[in-house]
């Protein structure tokens, strides 16, 4: 009788799972037709004056972001989303990012988008990937795999459809099909990639864990997070992310959540080594559909891209000036040091001396808290940026 019972309930789960991804549109795979169907978009949003841009300016903003990251023992994070509620409309989103997606930490330089939580912790991580889709995000949550795996513990297991055999060697961790998995076994499968795979098919396995844990929270799960210990970070109160994450399961309950994986091109490093760019087009259009309420203030404009070169190898110093620069509606694009340091002042480079290349670098100037009198003009800024800043041991951060 008890087997019975617990195939019924497996079956309704499946059945439940079975409906949930027949009525939900799931883009994990295809990143090249996406990119494709993105271009398109965006030329009919360019004709009819940017809708979803628009939007992000006249309406108030109520849509709330979180970074979820799973860290390894080296610190870097094997697994990442970014979560997205809107309480207004019922909607959300999570948007799985690929670890080794290419990205500038501010303050430390360009590398894999995984590595970021190592070199910058857990704001260089939410910072560089802000930089790179170009969007608010309110808030981090960071838990190793011991924690994660408490997690889904704490809810009782998750059920999941576990699509393949998962090996060690010749060891066999999980059989295929629909279970109820432990929090181990739960990390197991939403961190495995058999050889061969592709990196989206990891994301899928992700997507089935986090859907099934926002499946199993309980109404509040507030008392849940600040119980885990620990291993377990977040920039915000408890409370707020059980509140994003209490909608997002309203959300999905009610067939309105969306998983996407970040939109990226593959790129030839000539090694074994997996790397991925950010696909610009296909990643305005996914942001202008998902995330258009947390487009920061400035992002559209042209002539605002700002990049930082420290002049003092203070290290972090990039990420201070982009405290101020990103607030004031520049677009921050990267900071590095400098061909030398020991400059006294700061100087903001700007290409020409037009009326107009000017006073952007006085805003500028303005907005790190240097003089006016720092702009100065060359032909040698190129098409990386707009603005050039080099910093000088006159800048002082907050």
């Amino acid at each position: 009788m008890t087997e019975q019972i617990g195939s019924r309930v497996g079956r309704r789960a499946e059945l439940r799972q079975r409906r949930r991804r027949q009525r939900r549109r799931l883009v994990i795979a295809g990143v090249t037709v996406f990119a494709l169907l993105a271009v398109a978009v965006t030329v009919v949003l360019v004709r009819n004056g940017g809708t979803a841009s628009k939007h992000n300016k006249t309406s108030v903003r109520v849509q709330r972001t979180l970074l979820f990251q799973v860290k390894a023992l080296n610190g870097a994070a094997i697994s990442s989303a970014l979560m997205a509620h809107d309480p207004k409309s019922g909607s959300g989103s999570v948007v799985l990012i690929q670890p080794q997606v290419l990205a500038n930490v501010p303050g430390v330089g360009s590398g894999d988008f995984g590595s970021a939580l190592a070199t910058g912790g857990i704001s260089g991580s939410r910072n560089a990937l802000s930089d790179l889709m170009g969007v608010i995000i309110d808030g981090s949550w960071v838990v190793d795999g011991t924690t994660f795996a408490r997690l889904v513990d704490s809810v009782g297991g998750v059920n999941v459809n576990v699509d393949v055999t998962v090996l060690k060697g010749r060891t066999i961790l999980l059989n295929s099909g629909q279970q109820r998995l432990s929090g181990g076994s739960a990390l197991t499968f939403a961190t495995y990639l058999a050889p061969g795979e592709q990196e989206q098919v990891r994301l899928t396995r992700l997507q089935a864990v986090l859907d099934a844990i926002l499946n199993e929270l309980p109404k509040d799960p507030t008392a849940l997070i600040g119980s885990l210990g620990p291993g377990s970070k977040t920039s915000e109160p408890a409370k707020a992310v059980a509140d994003l994450l209490t909608g997002l399961a309203k959300d999905d309950q009610s067939d309105n959540l969306q998983y996407q994986s970040l939109p990226v091109t593959k790129v030839d490093t000539g090694d074994d080594q997996t790397r991925f760019r950010i696909d610009p087009a296909a990643d305005k259009q996914l942001v202008d559909t998902l995330l258009s309420q947390s487009i920061p203030p400035g992002a559209r404009k042209s002539g605002n891209r700002v990049l930082v070169l420290n002049g003092v190898g203070t290290p972090g110093l990039g990420d201070k000036v982009r405290a101020r620069l990103v607030p004031a509606g520049f677009v921050f694009i990267g900071s590095r040091n400098a061909p030398h340091f020991g400059f006294a002042q700061t100087i903001v480079l700007v290409p020409n001396a037009t009326e107009q290349s000017v006073a952007v670098g006085r805003s500028v100037a303005k907005a790190i808290g240097v003089p006016g009198s720092a702009v100065q003009t060359t032909d040698e800024i190129g098409t990386i940026a707009d603005v050039v800043v080099i910093v000088g041991a006159d800048f002082k951060p907050k």
